[in-house]
């Protein structure tokens, strides 16, 4: 660690090293455990979304590295997908008083179908899930366990996407926008209905602050 960066680091307190610390330029320092707030299944699915988005657009007016740079962007969107089902399969679950269990695996349509069903039961209308299915069941044809776009062979030593010839950024684009349009919409009512039912919880048992007459 450099002498200059290392006595910006001294004035900081928590776990540093050479790579993961605070540096000269305090605008590029990225607030991150005690001091960024809790990282749960839906802010990480959100950061993830969010660099997917960044990289697609950086593609609509250069195209440079598109050949390699497609792996890291479908990777990013799709564990994006991974952990907004889980935080939605959580979120949902506790909504309904149900015991089902978070189902921790790679495999997208195993929380998908938790999340669909609790969905169906708060009216939202099929199309909009059978179209949410759709979307996920391309992911899942092309990348069943998330190892696709993460390495170049299978666990049985076969390459990837050997039966796979383009995929183009735009079509692609357009379905994640859909799909993470759909999350953001149910992530805000889910999280505001949530929000409801812990205030009244505090109202009832009296956690609520006398305001006065």
């Amino acid at each position: 660690m450099r002498k200059e960066q290392s006595q910006i680091t001294q004035r900081f307190r928590g776990k540093h090293n050479s790579l993961f610390s605070p540096g000269p330029n305090g605008w590029l320092n990225a607030c991150v455990g005690k001091n960024g707030g809790y990282a749960g299944f839906d802010r990480l699915a959100q950061g993830y979304f969010k660099a997917g988005a960044v990289l697609v657009e950086r593609f609509r007016w250069d195209r440079c590295g598109l050949d390699l740079l497609i792996h890291p962007l479908v990777q990013t969107y799709r564990q994006g997908i991974e952990n907004m089902l889980k935080y939605l399969a959580l979120l949902l679950t506790r909504l309904q008083g149900s015991n089902d269990k978070l189902a921790y695996t790679h495999r997208l349509l195993d929380n998908w179908q938790t999340v669909r069903k609790y969905l169906t039961d708060l009216d939202v209308e099929k199309y909009e899930l059978d179209r949410v299915e759709h979307i996920l069941s391309d992911v899942v044809e092309i990348d069943a366990t998330g190892e696709t776009f993460r390495y170049p062979r299978s666990r049985d030593g076969k390459r990837h996407l050997e039966d796979t010839t383009h995929i183009n950024v735009e079509v692609f684009a357009d379905g994640m926008i859909a799909l993470t349009t759909f999350f953001d919409g149910v992530y805000c009512w889910a999280t505001e209905m949530l929000d409801q039912e812990l205030e009244m919880e505090q109202y009832y048992n009296g956690d609520v602050p006398d305001e006065g007459p």
